[in-house]
């Protein structure tokens, strides 16, 4: 059976009054997990509690059976963890190349970060852009940048905060396919609110309310639970949260 390779345990946030998460949570390596749930449910959050940018009140996270709870970023990402956010934050006047380069660097300094970077391209489709400013890409060409920023220094798990957000179908398809490869290689852990990119890419669904996992299964199951679908629908206050 797979190694969890990530173990979350009573992991738990608030702000103010509001607990924004409580959270358990376990991730076998491997996996291409896709985590879902209205606004306000607490997934990027979590994501940013993960790695690194945010303390947790209370709860573990082992990753790599390593308890990692409240270290900084730094020290994550050199474990192995990376996260792509929502909004792309590319280097705009650096190039395609230098963006990759940089991002791999950190861990293969600058000959083996170049190599790395050369290799990122190909991979994310990118090739004939490398030498353009990055700020000459489309919105979708700065997703799958980012992505491979994300990807370029090989961790084991990769954390992806909605990577389809205002892409054409076309750009969707592409992205499947990108993120398919990676995860030959790393566990990713995708949050979307696009129904039909979770389709195309869904091995196993989390479905996240109120801050906690209220179901999962695969992505037939989900579609299937009536206290998911009222929950998309604006329904799901009168919820238990199922633990």
């Amino acid at each position: 059976m797979p190694e969890p390779i990530l173990e979350v345990s009573g992991l738990t946030k608030q702000f103010g009054g509001l607990r924004a998460v409580h959270l358990d949570l376990t991730i076998d390596a491997g996996e291409l997990r896709c985590l879902i749930g209205p606004n306000g449910a607490g997934k990027s959050t979590f994501f940013r509690i993960l790695s690194g940018g945010m303390r947790p009140d209370a709860g573990t996270v082992r990753f790599r059976g390593r308890d990692i709870t409240g270290w900084d970023a730094f020290r994550v990402a050199r474990l192995g963890m990376s996260i792509k956010f929502q909004v792309p934050s590319v280097l705009e006047e650096l190039s395609v190349f230098e963006n990759l380069h940089v991002a791999a660097e950190f861990r293969f300094g600058n000959r083996g970060g170049r190599r790395r970077a050369a290799e990122m391209l190909e991979v994310i489709g990118l090739t004939e852009r490398a030498d353009h400013p990055a700020t000459w890409l489309s919105h979708g060409e700065k997703q799958w940048l980012e992505v491979g920023m994300a990807s370029v220094g090989e961790p084991t798990l990769v954390l992806l905060d909605e990577p389809t957000a205002g892409m054409t179908v076309e750009e969707v398809k592409k992205t499947v396919r990108l993120l398919r490869r990676l995860n030959e290689t790393a566990t990713v852990i995708v949050v979307e609110h696009d129904m039909n990119f979770i389709r195309m890419i869904a091995r196993r669904v989390t479905v996240m309310h109120q801050g906690e996992v209220f179901a999962e299964g695969s992505m037939e199951e989900i579609e299937r639970n009536e206290g998911v679908r009222d929950i998309y629908l604006g329904k799901g206050a009168h919820y238990a949260v199922r633990r």
